[in-house]
Protein backbone atom coordinates (compact mmCIF):
# COMPACT_ATOMS: atom_id res chain seq x y z
CA UNK A 1 0.00 0.00 0.00
CA UNK A 2 1.64 3.12 -1.22
CA UNK A 3 1.27 6.37 1.42
CA UNK A 4 -0.90 8.70 -0.68
CA UNK A 5 -0.77 11.64 1.62
CA UNK A 6 1.36 14.71 0.08
CA UNK A 7 2.96 16.82 2.62
CA UNK A 8 3.47 20.52 1.70
CA UNK A 9 6.78 22.21 1.66
CA UNK A 10 7.92 23.68 4.14
CA UNK A 11 8.14 28.10 3.59
CA UNK A 12 11.72 27.71 3.20
CA UNK A 13 11.90 24.77 0.15
CA UNK A 14 9.00 27.27 -1.15
CA UNK A 15 12.05 30.20 -1.54
CA UNK A 16 14.15 27.63 -2.51
CA UNK A 17 12.10 26.83 -5.37
CA UNK A 18 11.24 30.45 -6.39
CA UNK A 19 14.73 31.86 -6.14
CA UNK A 20 15.73 28.69 -8.76
CA UNK A 21 13.13 30.43 -11.13
CA UNK A 22 15.37 33.27 -11.91
CA UNK A 23 12.76 36.44 -11.93
CA UNK A 24 12.68 38.49 -8.96
CA UNK A 25 8.62 39.37 -8.93
CA UNK A 26 5.79 36.48 -8.03
CA UNK A 27 2.14 36.10 -8.25
CA UNK A 28 -0.07 34.28 -5.88
CA UNK A 29 -0.90 31.76 -8.42
CA UNK A 30 2.90 31.46 -9.42
CA UNK A 31 4.44 30.81 -5.69
CA UNK A 32 1.27 28.22 -5.22
CA UNK A 33 1.91 26.38 -8.30
CA UNK A 34 5.61 26.28 -7.03
CA UNK A 35 4.72 25.00 -4.26
CA UNK A 36 2.22 22.81 -5.84
CA UNK A 37 -0.71 24.33 -3.16
CA UNK A 38 -3.47 25.53 -3.73
CA UNK A 39 -4.77 29.30 -4.23
CA UNK A 40 -5.94 29.63 -0.51
CA UNK A 41 -3.27 27.29 1.21
CA UNK A 42 -0.51 29.14 -0.39
CA UNK A 43 -1.83 32.18 0.74
CA UNK A 44 -1.34 31.12 4.30
CA UNK A 45 2.17 30.49 3.39
CA UNK A 46 3.06 33.95 1.83
CA UNK A 47 1.54 35.71 4.76
CA UNK A 48 4.24 33.68 6.56
CA UNK A 49 7.12 34.17 4.96
CA UNK A 50 5.85 38.28 4.46
CA UNK A 51 5.95 38.35 8.90
CA UNK A 52 9.79 36.51 9.03
CA UNK A 53 10.69 39.26 6.58
CA UNK A 54 11.59 36.46 3.35
CA UNK A 55 9.27 37.85 1.46
CA UNK A 56 7.69 41.44 0.12
CA UNK A 57 4.50 42.68 -1.55
CA UNK A 58 4.65 44.51 -3.95
CA UNK A 59 0.91 44.68 -4.94
CA UNK A 60 -2.00 43.09 -4.53
CA UNK A 61 -1.06 39.45 -5.18
CA UNK A 62 2.16 40.23 -6.35
CA UNK A 63 5.71 39.41 -4.31
CA UNK A 64 9.30 39.86 -4.46
CA UNK A 65 12.10 38.28 -2.21
CA UNK A 66 13.92 41.69 -2.39
CA UNK A 67 12.69 44.65 -1.08
CA UNK A 68 14.35 46.79 -4.29
CA UNK A 69 12.29 48.44 -6.65
CA UNK A 70 14.80 49.13 -9.35
CA UNK A 71 15.16 45.29 -9.23
CA UNK A 72 11.14 44.65 -9.08
CA UNK A 73 9.97 47.17 -10.63
CA UNK A 74 10.01 46.42 -14.82
CA UNK A 75 8.54 42.89 -14.07
CA UNK A 76 5.28 44.35 -12.67
CA UNK A 77 4.24 45.10 -15.89
CA UNK A 78 4.30 43.38 -19.47
CA UNK A 79 6.61 45.24 -21.93
CA UNK A 80 7.66 47.72 -19.56
CA UNK A 81 10.98 49.50 -18.87
CA UNK A 82 12.52 51.67 -16.19
CA UNK A 83 13.27 54.79 -17.58
CA UNK A 84 13.56 58.58 -17.66
CA UNK A 85 15.73 59.96 -14.63
CA UNK A 86 15.63 56.35 -13.30
CA UNK A 87 17.79 55.03 -16.07
CA UNK A 88 19.71 58.06 -16.24
CA UNK A 89 20.87 57.27 -12.25
CA UNK A 90 21.14 53.57 -13.51
CA UNK A 91 23.37 54.51 -16.43
CA UNK A 92 25.62 56.90 -14.26
CA UNK A 93 24.43 59.45 -16.24
CA UNK A 94 22.98 61.46 -13.26
CA UNK A 95 24.00 61.34 -9.76
CA UNK A 96 20.86 62.30 -7.67
CA UNK A 97 19.20 59.01 -6.76
CA UNK A 98 15.32 59.50 -8.26
CA UNK A 99 12.54 59.55 -5.41
CA UNK A 100 10.63 56.42 -7.50
CA UNK A 101 11.60 54.43 -9.57
CA UNK A 102 10.16 56.12 -13.36
CA UNK A 103 8.17 52.52 -15.81
CA UNK A 104 7.23 53.43 -19.24
CA UNK A 105 4.60 51.18 -19.74
CA UNK A 106 2.49 51.07 -23.06
CA UNK A 107 -1.30 51.14 -21.53
CA UNK A 108 -2.61 53.47 -18.46
CA UNK A 109 -1.75 51.25 -15.17
CA UNK A 110 -3.96 51.65 -11.91
CA UNK A 111 -2.03 49.53 -9.80
CA UNK A 112 -0.31 51.49 -7.15
CA UNK A 113 3.16 50.59 -6.01
CA UNK A 114 5.17 52.06 -3.33
CA UNK A 115 8.25 53.21 -5.04
CA UNK A 116 6.73 52.97 -8.40
CA UNK A 117 5.48 55.89 -10.59
CA UNK A 118 4.19 54.21 -14.58
CA UNK A 119 4.74 56.67 -17.42
CA UNK A 120 2.33 55.69 -20.58
CA UNK A 121 3.61 55.93 -23.92
CA UNK A 122 2.09 54.87 -26.67
CA UNK A 123 3.38 51.53 -28.03
CA UNK A 124 5.65 52.88 -30.95
CA UNK A 125 7.87 54.46 -28.04
CA UNK A 126 8.68 50.90 -26.88
CA UNK A 127 12.37 50.98 -28.23
CA UNK A 128 16.14 51.90 -27.03
CA UNK A 129 15.72 49.41 -24.60
CA UNK A 130 18.59 46.90 -22.97
CA UNK A 131 18.89 44.42 -20.50
CA UNK A 132 21.04 44.84 -17.93
CA UNK A 133 21.70 42.71 -14.61
CA UNK A 134 21.22 44.21 -11.27
CA UNK A 135 21.54 42.02 -8.28
CA UNK A 136 21.98 38.62 -10.07
CA UNK A 137 18.59 39.52 -12.21
CA UNK A 138 18.47 40.86 -16.04
CA UNK A 139 16.20 43.94 -15.51
CA UNK A 140 14.94 46.23 -18.60
CA UNK A 141 16.44 49.61 -18.78
CA UNK A 142 15.80 52.61 -21.67
CA UNK A 143 19.45 53.33 -22.76
CA UNK A 144 20.53 56.61 -21.93
CA UNK A 145 19.50 58.46 -25.45
CA UNK A 146 16.33 56.55 -25.21
CA UNK A 147 15.71 58.00 -21.48
CA UNK A 148 16.84 61.53 -22.67
CA UNK A 149 13.79 61.03 -25.56
CA UNK A 150 11.32 59.74 -23.02
CA UNK A 151 11.61 62.76 -20.64
CA UNK A 152 11.65 64.94 -23.68
CA UNK A 153 8.32 63.95 -25.34
CA UNK A 154 6.66 63.45 -21.87
CA UNK A 155 7.67 66.70 -20.66
CA UNK A 156 8.39 68.77 -23.48
CA UNK A 157 12.24 69.45 -22.27
CA UNK A 158 15.10 68.36 -20.57
CA UNK A 159 15.68 70.46 -17.57
CA UNK A 160 19.38 69.55 -17.45
CA UNK A 161 22.86 69.09 -19.49
CA UNK A 162 23.53 65.55 -20.02
CA UNK A 163 27.09 64.95 -21.03
CA UNK A 164 28.67 62.20 -23.12
CA UNK A 165 25.03 60.97 -25.33
CA UNK A 166 25.72 59.41 -28.52
CA UNK A 167 24.21 62.52 -30.91
CA UNK A 168 23.03 60.21 -33.88
CA UNK A 169 20.82 57.79 -32.06
CA UNK A 170 19.81 60.69 -29.78
CA UNK A 171 18.92 62.42 -33.70
CA UNK A 172 17.55 59.20 -34.51
CA UNK A 173 15.31 58.25 -31.69
CA UNK A 174 13.76 61.98 -31.28
CA UNK A 175 12.82 61.38 -35.54
CA UNK A 176 11.29 58.13 -35.21
CA UNK A 177 8.94 59.93 -31.64
CA UNK A 178 8.71 62.88 -33.49
CA UNK A 179 10.05 64.65 -30.54
CA UNK A 180 11.62 67.93 -31.47
CA UNK A 181 14.97 68.32 -32.07
CA UNK A 182 15.43 71.60 -30.09
CA UNK A 183 14.38 70.46 -26.96
CA UNK A 184 17.35 68.67 -26.68
CA UNK A 185 20.14 70.88 -26.97
CA UNK A 186 21.11 70.98 -23.19
CA UNK A 187 22.69 67.54 -24.40
CA UNK A 188 26.42 67.39 -24.98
Amino acid sequence: MTNDIYTPMNIYAILEQLRKRQIPVFSTIEIARTANLTKTHATVYIKRMIDKGLLFRVAKGIYTLDDDPLLYASYIIPNSYISFNSALYLHKTINQIPTSISIAVPKRVRKKVQGVEFITLPKQALFGVQKIKYKGYPIWVAEVEKAIIDISYKYGHLSYPINNVNRKKLHTYALKLRVPFNTLEDTQ
